[in-house]
């Protein structure tokens, strides 16, 4: 059976992104069984990225900066080897395909706590760094 791609759209109605699923989807008539992998709780995922964005903004650095300390704060990145004496990581990926909503949940959990007492004391702005706070902490 050929495997594909599949988004939802509009009435829960499943569109193809790539071609195994366009394949599946012009045959018309035909009774195809679909399993979803990974659902996810977008609301979540982009208050998350959403906060991460806002912490980058306000201490100027950018989005990844901030997501790859959070990260690696949390553990969850490899050693990969080491470079002339200096070790080689490779952070996680926070993808819907690679980081369950489960996953994403514990995360941010166990960045929480990395976030206010090492990111937010870089904000100089105590309103920014209050309202921050509460961003971080309130979910």
């Amino acid at each position: 059976m050929t495997s594909g791609r599949f988004s939802v759209g509009k009435g829960n109605v499943l569109l193809p992104m790539d071609d195994g699923a366009k394949e599946i989807a012009s045959r018309v008539g035909e009774t195809v069984d679909v399993e979803i992998l990974h659902d996810r709780d977008m609301v979540y995922h982009r208050r998350v990225m959403v906060t991460m964005r806002d912490l980058a903004e306000a201490i100027g650095q950018s989005p990844e900066w901030v997501r790859a300390q959070l990260l690696v704060y949390t553990g969850l990145f490899n050693i990969v080897g080491d470079l002339n004496g200096k070790h080689v990581i490779a952070i996680n990926s926070m993808s819907r395909h690679s980081m369950r909503d489960e996953e994403l949940h514990h995360f941010w959990d166990d960045a929480k706590e990395h976030i206010v007492a090492r990111v937010l004391p870089l904000i100089k702005n105590e309103t920014v760094r209050d309202r921050l706070h509460h961003a971080v902490t309130a979910f």
